[in-house]
């Protein structure tokens, strides 16, 4: 007998009765009696229980036996229930009464959307901040017969897996939703969501993105909703987010195979560990990922597609850097954007040329990601690094494996030894030594570093311009290892770069003695040496009377004096090759007395034999030119700007004359013609 007290009347009730008025069934040694979240009575050994009324009945805390609430049971309750006695707050109440009167056009926020969450701080309007007290059975009815939420927000769950069925049982029916969004902030199983959610994927017809975050999807899970999206007859989706769940391969593969049907589907997004990434993953993901997600930026977007489609404008490097410019296609770096997703882009581009690589992420698994699949890029000629922390031996299967490497460029990269040995054998083993530039500039190279890669070189017989500026560990055993090379490897080099060196007398009498049997060198940088004094330009005679045929020399930054500039003129006497002498006048140094010596040289007036026998191929002395490489490794000298300032009157008309007269006896003719006026013309 059950004994049910009234607010002031005590009735009788058989048990029997109060379980079939109440929709409910008693078990003993498991029922208590609450009110308010108050306990009233528990069950005892006795035949009797003791109810005060209003009341809520409940089982193990669980708002009664809610599996077995089917939807009939709420829609016979559903006008008349207090929505107080079912939630944590008035604030939830009210989201219920909204729920179920089809009201949600009154909340402030994003139109037709319900947040589901636990312990917010704020009140937002369509926040349902869940806590003890709220019966997750009605939230769940509620939303499954609204007909205006357009998108649901569920980031919690009770840890009761009857709460969850009863949840999931009452939001299955909604046909409203377009969008929803599941995101535990703890990893929670999938089998105890997938199974009782996949009713609402198949049914739903305007379902168009689908979110699960923080699931850890096993095999029958993922096999679950594999099955769920086949069965679904609208297959409308646009978007489908599987992240942060822990996916193996195989799970995957699963995934996309049900996604074959679902044409209108624009972003699969599985932002995974890189670590257990692999080059099947990236195979089965690349045409339907969302690269929207991959990267930071619009632009960044764009050029992972064109990079994805092959729609690459070959004419075109890519630059990755941490700062945009609007000068050049540049994929600007930033929190947000997948390194993996970068590499594996370009890895598989084949219509892409040059590659500027200007910066790399802090993080080792990401650099792997992207180096492992850059590695794999077969149409890349010219390989650019700068300022980047590298481990060469991440580099060394592409410097290995590229048919069409042509040009490789290091700048300020920081070769230790062990990095140059790494660097030696990739070259070493490298299949085709086709390479024509070659760039090792700023990068703290010792002259031990130097002498091994300069050795891994015998056989470059293409390699035309070779760089090693900005190395001042490298000195004199430097030049001697860079010289050796140059003599045994039969290199056919056009440009030497050994500018900002620290280069002294000694070290540049060493590499002119290597460089005289150069027969195909056109350009040598020494710019910035200021320790070389004018005996060690006049070492430059013996290079200007070899068979060397330069035609440029940089001495730009140098004190070159007028001993130096007297030392110079002495070497160029009778040479016909060299036409850029680039010097920085306003620090050379140089008085009226050297630039005397470069006026006699241009056009020695003390006789006609003598302005004859003058130099008539410079073209140019002073500043206002630089070099810009081209990727095959040859190269052009580009004039910036006022050339001749601070060079004498004199000695520009001079140089003008040999650069208008191509031949050298029509110059020298000039020449004498102005010089030597009291000569009749006739003799021209």
């Amino acid at each position: 007998m059950v004994e049910i007290f009234g607010a002031s009347l005590g009735h009788s009730l058989e048990l029997c009765s109060v379980s079939a008025t109440l929709g409910v069934s008693f078990t003993r040694c498991s029922m208590y009696i609450m009110y308010r979240d108050k306990l009233l009575m528990n069950a005892r050994d006795s035949n009797s229980l003791l109810i005060s009324s209003p009341f809520i009945i409940q089982k193990n805390k669980r708002y009664g036996d809610m599996e077995s609430n089917d939807n009939n049971y709420y829609d016979v309750r559903a006008q008349d229930v207090k929505l107080e006695d079912i939630t944590s707050s008035a604030h939830n109440a009210e989201i219920l009464r909204r729920l179920r009167d089809d009201d949600l056009a009154s909340i402030e926020g994003k139109e037709g959307a319900l947040y589901i969450i636990m312990d917010y701080v704020s009140n937002c309007d369509d926040f349902f901040i869940v806590k003890e007290g709220d019966d997750w059975g009605w939230l769940g009815y509620f939303i499954g017969r609204n007909k205006q939420i357009r998108d649901l927000h569920l980031y919690c769950l009770p840890k009761d897996r009857d709460q969850v069925g009863a949840f999931m049982e009452g939001m299955k029916h909604n046909r409203s939703i377009e969008e929803f969004r599941f995101h535990h902030e703890i990893e929670i199983e999938g089998d105890s969501i997938i199974d009782r959610l996949a009713p609402f994927i198949i049914h739903n017809t305007n379902l168009k993105e689908l979110r699960l975050l923080g699931i850890h999807f096993g095999l029958d899970c993922v096999h679950s909703l594999a099955v769920a999206l086949i069965q679904r007859q609208h297959k409308a989706l646009t978007c489908l987010s599987l992240e942060y769940n822990n996916l193996s391969n195989e799970a995957l593969e699963e995934i996309i195979a049900a996604l074959s049907g679902y044409k209108k589907l624009e972003s699969l997004c599985v932002e995974e560990n890189l670590s257990r990434r692999d080059q099947k993953y990236y195979d089965m993901l690349a045409e339907i990922i969302d690269l929207n997600r991959i990267t930071s930026s619009k632009k960044n977007a764009e050029i992972l597609r064109k990079l994805r489609d092959n729609a690459w404008n070959e004419k075109k490097d890519l630059y990755v850097a941490d700062y945009d410019d609007s000068e050049g296609d540049y994929f600007c770096a930033e929190e947000g954007d997948d390194w993996g997703w970068l590499g594996y882009f370009v890895g598989r581009n084949k219509q892409i040329r040059g590659l500027n690589l200007y910066c790399l992420p802090e993080e080792e698994d990401e650099v792997d990601a992207f180096m492992e699949s850059l590695c794999r890029n077969q149409s890349i000629e010219r390989l650019d690094i700068r300022r980047c922390d590298i481990d060469i031996s991440s580099l060394s299967p592409f410097i290995i494996n590229s048919r069409n490497l042509r040009a490789l460029e290091l700048w300020n990269v920081d070769i230790s030894l062990e990095n140059a040995s790494n660097l030696a054998m990739a070259l070493s083993r490298r299949q085709h030594k086709n390479l024509t530039r070659f760039v090792l500039s700023r990068n703290n190279l010792s002259s031990e570093a130097l002498a091994e890669i300069t050795a891994a070189l015998t056989g470059y017989s293409s390699l035309e311009s070779f760089s090693v500026s900005g190395n001042v560990l490298i000195g004199r055993d430097g030049c001697v290892s860079l010289g050796a090379i140059i003599r045994v490897a039969a290199l056919h080099l056009e440009q030497v770069f050994h500018d900002d060196d620290d280069l002294d007398d000694e070290g540049l009498q060493t590499l002119v003695a290597a460089l005289t049997n150069a027969t195909t060198l056109q350009l040598l940088a020494l710019s910035s040496n200021r320790s070389i004094t004018a005996a060690g330009l006049r070492a430059l005679s013996h290079l200007f009377s070899s068979a060397c045929p330069l035609e440029t020399l940089f001495l730009e930054d140098m004190n070159i004096g007028d001993e130096g500039a007297e030392a110079l003129v002495d070497g160029l006497r009778g040479n016909t090759t060299l036409k850029h002498l680039v010097l920085t006048p306003n620090m050379a140094g140089i008085t009226s007395t050297g630039w005397t010596a470069f006026s006699r040289l241009l056009c020695d007036t003390s006789s006609i034999n003598n302005t004859y026998r003058s130099n008539h191929t410079l073209e140019h002395i002073g500043g206002g030119y630089h070099y810009v490489p081209n990727p095959d490794g040859s190269g052009k000298l580009f004039r910036s700007g006022n050339c001749f300032r601070g060079i004498p009157p004199a000695i520009v008309q001079y140089l003008k004359i040999n650069k208008e007269y191509h031949s050298l006896q029509d110059a020298a003719k000039i020449k004498i013609g102005w010089c030597h006026t009291d000569i009749p013309v006739e003799v021209f």
